[in-house]
C-alpha cells in the first residue's frame, strides 16, 4: 500500500497546478493581448488583422495549428506515462522532460524576430505555440494522472482538488489582475508598452518555473501513489478508452463550455479599455472582483458536491457562468463619466464578480468527475490508465481551446475592438454564454450514478475473489 502523502508534501503538490496555470496564462491572455491589443493603446500588432476563409485570422490560424499539435499530443504522452517504467516514477519522468520547455517557450513568443505582420513573426508565432503545448501536456497530463494515483476515495479526491483550489485561487486570483497593473506599472516607470509586457512575461516565467518544480520534489511515485502500469499498445489503451460511454458523454458536455469560458479571461482587458473607457491597470482592478466570490466558492464547494453531488455541481456552475457571461452584451461603450458609465461599471464588476463563484467549483469538480470514470476503467480492466484518460481528453478538447481563441480573434477583428468600432468586444460574452448554457444542458445526460455503482460492484467482486 502506497504511504499517504504528509500535509508539505501535498501542499507541494497543489502548488504545481498554479505553477501550470500561470505558463498557460502567459500564452493565453498576455499572448493575444500582446498580438492582437486594443486599437486604443500604443501596442502594435504582431500578426496581419485580415479575416481570410470567411472566418479565420492569422492569430486564430497559429492558435488552431498549436492546438493540433497538443491534441495530438495528449494520446502518445498519456499512453507512454501509463507504461513508464522509469525509476523517477512514471508521472514524474514526464514532469522533468515538460519543466523547462514548457516555461521557456511562451517567453520567446514575446520577442519575435520579424517586423509586425511579417510572415516570420506568424511563423515564429505559430512554431513556438506548437513546441509550447506539446510540452504543456507533457508535464500536465502526467501531473492530473496523478489526482486518482494519489488520492484513492471520491473523498480524497475531493479533498486534495479543495486543496489544490485553496492554494491555486489566491495565486491565479492576483495574477489575473496582477499582469494587467504589472503592465500598468511598466508603462509608469517610463516603459514602453511592448517593454512593459516582455518585463511582466519574465516575471511570471520565473514564478511558474518554480512552482512546476515542487512536485517533482516533493512526490515520489513510489512511495506515495498507487500504480499498476498499462500494458496495452496505444491503440487499444486509446480504444478501450474512447469505448467508455460515460467518458464519451462527460467530454460532449466539456466542448462548449471550453469553447465559451476561454473567450472570457482574455476579454477582461478589451473590456476595460473599449467598453468602459479605461486602462489595463483597471482591467487589472476589475478582475479583482470575483476576489470574495470565489474564496467563498471554495469554502462552499466541497461541501456542496459531497451533498449533491459533482454532477449537479457543475451543471449549476456552468449555468450560472453562461447566463453572467451573456449579462455582458448589455453594456453600453461610454467614457468615465458618461451617461453609461456608472451602468456599465454596475454590470462589468458584478458579472465578473458573481463568476468567481461558480469559477471556484469548476476548478475544484470536474477532475474529481474524471476519477469517476478511471475507477470504472480500472475495474473494469484491472489496470490504472488515468493519464490515458487525461490523454484522450485532450486529444478531443485541446482543439477547442484552440478554436476558442480563433473565434474571440475573429470577433474582435472582423467586429470591432476599439472604442469606435466595439461590437466584437460586445459580442463576445452572448456568445460565451450560449455556449456554457449548452455544456449545462449535455452535463444532465452523464450518468454518475451508474458510473459509481459498477465500479464499486467490481471492487467488491475482486475484493471477494
Amino acid at each position: 500500500m502506497p504511504e499517504p502523502l504528509s500535509r508539505g508534501r501535498r501542499l507541494a503538490y497543489a502548488l504545481g497546478a498554479p505553477g501550470w496555470q500561470i505558463s498557460d496564462r502567459i500564452v493565453v491572455m498576455i499572448g493575444i493581448y500582446f498580438y492582437l491589443p486594443p486599437a486604443d493603446t500604443d501596442l502594435v500588432p504582431q500578426v496581419s488583422e485580415e479575416v481570410f476563409l470567411g472566418a479565420l485570422t492569422a492569430y486564430g490560424a497559429a492558435r488552431l495549428v498549436g492546438g493540433l499539435f497538443d491534441s495530438l499530443a495528449d494520446p502518445f504522452v498519456g499512453w507512454g506515462s501509463d507504461r513508464s517504467r522509469s525509476p523517477l516514477g512514471r508521472r514524474r519522468a514526464y514532469l522533468v522532460v515538460g519543466i523547462a520547455p514548457m516555461v521557456l517557450a511562451p517567453v520567446l513568443l514575446f520577442w519575435p524576430p520579424g517586423e509586425p505582420g511579417s510572415t516570420l513573426t506568424f511563423v515564429w508565432l505559430t512554431g513556438l505555440l506548437a513546441l509550447y503545448y506539446v510540452f504543456f501536456t507533457v508535464y500536465v497530463a502526467p501531473y492530473l494522472a496523478l489526482i486518482p494515483e494519489l488520492a484513492r476515495s471520491q473523498e480524497q479526491r475531493l479533498s486534495l482538488m479543495m486543496l489544490m483550489a485553496a492554494v491555486g485561487f489566491p495565486i491565479l486570483g492576483l495574477y489575473g489582475p496582477g499582469w494587467l497593473l504589472g503592465v500598468q506599472l511598466g508603462r509608469e516607470l517610463g516603459l514602453s508598452g511592448t517593454e512593459a509586457v516582455r518585463m511582466v512575461v519574465l516575471v511570471s516565467a520565473g514564478v511558474a518555473f518554480v512552482l512546476c518544480l515542487l512536485p517533482i520534489l516533493a512526490v515520489d511515485e513510489r512511495r506515495f501513489a498507487h500504480s499498476i502500469p498499462n500494458s496495452m499498445s496505444l491503440g487499444e489503451a486509446l480504444g478501450t478508452t474512447l469505448r467508455n460511454r460515460p467518458f464519451l458523454i462527460y467530454l460532449l458536455a466539456q466542448l462548449p463550455f471550453i469553447l465559451g469560458i476561454n473567450m472570457i479571461g482574455p476579454l477582461v482587458p478589451y473590456l476595460s479599455v473599449v467598453a468602459l473607457g479605461r486602462d489595463e491597470g483597471f482591467a487589472g482592478l476589475l478582475s479583482l472582483a470575483g476576489a470574495a466570490p470565489a474564496l467563498i466558492g471554495f469554502l462552499v464547494v466541497g461541501r456542496v458536491a459531497g451533498r449533491i453531488g459533482p454532477k449537479r455541481t457543475v451543471i449549476g456552475c456552468v449555468l450560472l457562468l453562461g447566463l453572467l457571461s451573456a449579462a455582458l452584451g448589455l453594456l453600453r461603450p461610454d467614457a468615465p463619466g458618461g451617461p453609461d458609465d456608472a451602468r456599465n461599471l454596475a454590470i462589468a464588476i458584478a458579472v465578473l464578480g458573481l463568476a468567481g463563484l461558480p469559477l471556484a467549483g469548476f476548478l475544484v469538480v470536474p477532475n474529481v468527475i474524471i476519477g469517476q470514470l478511471v475507477d470504472l476503467d480500472e475495474a473494469r480492466t484491472g489496470t490504472n490508465r488515468s493519464a490515458m484518460y487525461f490523454g484522450a481528453q485532450g486529444l478531443l478538447t485541446k482543439w477547442v481551446y484552440a478554436a476558442s481563441a480563433a473565434l474571440l480573434s475573429y470577433l474582435l477583428l472582423e467586429h470591432g475592438n476599439s472604442r469606435e468600432e466595439p461590437d466584437g468586444v460586445l459580442l463576445a460574452g452572448p456568445v460565451a454564454g450560449a455556449f456554457c448554457v449548452l455544456s449545462a444542458l449535455l452535463y444532465t445526460c452523464y450518468p454518475e450514478q451508474a458510473v459509481r455503482a459498477e465500479a464499486a460492484a467490481a471492487r467488491t467482486h475482486t475484493e471477494a475473489g
